[in-house]
């Protein structure tokens, strides 16, 4: 059997990954997943590429950038782990202005107020907020 007969089209790529082949010629310009061969001009992939596919759909589902994924391929041990451990950084750090988020949307949810535009804490935030505090640091004025 002849080598190019074992490589995938970009359509049976496509069909294997359910990425379409749009955004696979995409990776393939960013350098993410290349094709092995051009036969009449045609990508061909090596079987491999449906995992690399599967890499960079679950990098993306986890929050990483495009351009922190092709960082990520084509990094050594040490490079993965600090693109880990930066994203690590960047979503506790997101995890927690949420968090402050929600208690701030819980208070206005339930305020004694009975309408958060009325209660005087969700003034004294929005103008704290307006003198350069951090959404965190004027909900914690107010409590």
């Amino acid at each position: 059997m002849p080598a190019t007969e074992a490589l995938l089209s970009i359509g049976e790529l496509s069909e294997r990954t359910g990425v379409p082949a749009t955004t696979l010629r995409y990776y393939d310009d960013l350098g993410l997943v290349r094709p092995t061969t051009r036969a009449a001009g045609r990508r061909r992939y090596a079987a491999s590429a449906v995992r690399d596919v599967g890499v960079i759909l679950f990098l993306r589902e986890v929050g990483f950038s495009l351009a922190e994924i092709g960082r990520f391929a084509t990094g050594g041990r040490e490079a993965q782990q600090e693109i880990i451990d930066r994203k690590l950084t960047a979503l506790a750090e997101q995890q927690h202005r949420i968090e402050v988020a929600r208690t701030a949307l819980e208070h206005g949810r339930h305020c004694p107020a009975g309408e958060p535009t009325k209660c005087s804490r969700f003034w004294s935030i929005i103008e704290a907020r307006q003198r350069g505090l951090s959404l965190e640091e004027s909900h914690a004025q107010q409590h």
